[in-house]
């Protein structure tokens, strides 16, 4: 079986949407505009990467790598955080979830489907057992 990814975000405000658009189109990313912040006539946007590998790691042209969360956060409005989640299995086999909270000064904070078992050791304790959920 094929690992398989999908990822998208919530909707945020961007500096300037022309070049943020021309961003998403650079790495592939589709993207979706309304009017999604509460409060505001702003114009949102929430992107996706619908391509089997989540969000991009390395520049379509020249293959090299790059931090995508960085690389994302230039373009932030800085009154709104931008929530990426991706999601991916291979079957029923192994499914994994990350998401990622990016803030426009470049602050990040990350979490994955996997905390969940830390959590549950922290709250039950080490005389219960706890599988993972995959063979």
């Amino acid at each position: 079986m094929n690992y398989t990814l999908h990822a998208r975000s919530n909707y945020f405000r961007v500096r300037d949407p022309k070049r943020f658009k021309r961003w998403c189109r650079y790495f592939g990313l589709e993207y979706w505009t309304g009017k999604e912040i509460p409060g505001s006539e702003d114009e949102a946007y929430a992107i996706a990467a619908d391509n089997s590998d989540g969000w991009p790691s390395t520049h379509p042209e020249t293959g090299d790598e790059f931090d995508f969360d960085a690389e994302l956060a230039k373009h932030l409005d800085p009154r709104d955080i931008a929530l990426l989640y991706q999601i991916g299995h291979e079957g029923l086999r192994f499914i994994s979830g990350h998401s990622s909270a990016i803030h426009a000064d470049g602050r990040a904070v990350h979490v994955g489907l996997h905390t969940i078992h830390d959590l549950a050791r922290e709250t039950f304790g080490n005389e219960v057992v706890i599988t993972q959920a995959c063979y």
